[in-house]
């Protein structure tokens, strides 16, 4: 038999009571984070306000736990100042003492605290206090970010509904038949459209031979016009020279001139009108016209007469004259 089974009945109860204590208060300090077998060293941190920090809330530094919070009480049975004693479990782990600590909160309102380490040369000791910041709660941020925002949504809102109305407004009965029968007409435009686009089709179809035939020609006559660009080029020089010649000859006094041939020419004209002048006679009085007429008449008279009767006009002799007796 072993010793546990020699001992007497009050003896084992008694060692089974103390194990079970001993168990109890090592799952409670485990379940609070902290571990009684290894070094750890206690910190103070004082603040206005615990903010509902509970005793056994992790402390952290960078996002890793490296202790818990021991205990929150009153400083000095004062109301104003709240401390904090919180445990570090890794002796080595060097404070600064300019490290200061936070309280904070999550989404779900848990409280936790973090160590925002210094720069300091110097570290805390065993027991030293920290300064204690008390950070905004998530709520209050979340509150703070999103009464801006329902602000805005809220404006939103009554913008939306205002142009809800407006639509409700327009979108009338009477409006949406005008929209039936717009979009009516846009159906049989569109079909117009596509019939339009059907004959075109068919007419390019047809007309492909000649077509090409056109584009042939085009390109003729751009091949043509490359290789015949240097003549080309001087056809156009050639006609720059003549409007140079133009624009340096003394266009406005050959105009002049002209200008003065006309009003002279007009003037002769005027004087013809008026009858001055033999032209200006023979123009406007009949008489000198019919007096001219009747001397041609005459002349042309006597002209036959001396076709038809030379002799009457001029002798010819084969022996030479005759002298008249005396």
């Amino acid at each position: 038999m072993n010793i546990f089974s020699k001992l007497s009945k009050e003896a084992r109860t008694g060692i089974i009571v103390l194990a079970a204590i001993a168990m109890f208060y090592f799952g409670i300090n485990y379940l609070k984070g902290v571990n009684i077998f290894s070094p750890a060293r206690s910190f103070y941190a004082v603040f206005d306000n615990a903010d509902f920090l509970l005793p056994s809330a992790p402390v952290t530094i960078n996002g890793l736990q490296v202790g818990v919070v021991e205990d929150v009480y009153f400083a000095d049975g004062a109301s104003n100042k709240v401390v904090v004693r919180l445990r570090v479990s890794n002796r080595d782990l060097k404070i600064p003492s300019d490290t200061r600590a936070h309280i904070k909160s999550d989404l779900l309102g848990t409280r936790t605290m973090y160590l925002e380490v210094g720069r300091s040369d110097k570290l805390l000791g065993r027991g030293d206090t920290l300064t204690g910041i008390l950070d905004s709660a998530f709520t209050d941020q979340l509150t703070t970010t999103i009464l801006p925002l329902k602000d805005k949504v809220e404006s939103l809102v009554v913008s939306i509904d205002s142009v809800l109305g407006v639509i409700r407004g327009v979108f009338n009965h009477k409006t949406q038949q005008g929209l039936v029968v717009s979009f009516e007409s846009i159906n049989r435009s569109v079909l117009k459209l596509e019939h339009t686009v059907n004959e075109v089709d068919l007419l390019v179809g047809n007309e492909r031979t000649k077509l090409g035939d056109i584009f042939t020609n085009i390109r003729s006559i751009t091949e043509n016009i490359r290789l015949n660009n240097d003549k080309l080029t001087n056809v156009f020089s050639n006609l720059d020279k003549i409007t140079d010649d133009l624009a340096r000859s003394n266009v406005s006094k050959t105009m002049a001139d002209l200008q003065q041939s006309v009003s002279s020419l007009q003037q002769v004209m005027q004087r013809i009108e008026k009858g001055e002048g033999t032209i200006g006679q023979l123009m406007t009085n009949d008489s000198l016209f019919h007096h001219l007429d009747g001397s041609a008449k005459s002349l042309d008279r006597l002209l036959e007469d001396m076709r038809l009767h030379p002799n009457r006009y001029v002798h010819f002799s084969v022996f030479g004259r005759k002298e008249k007796s005396k």
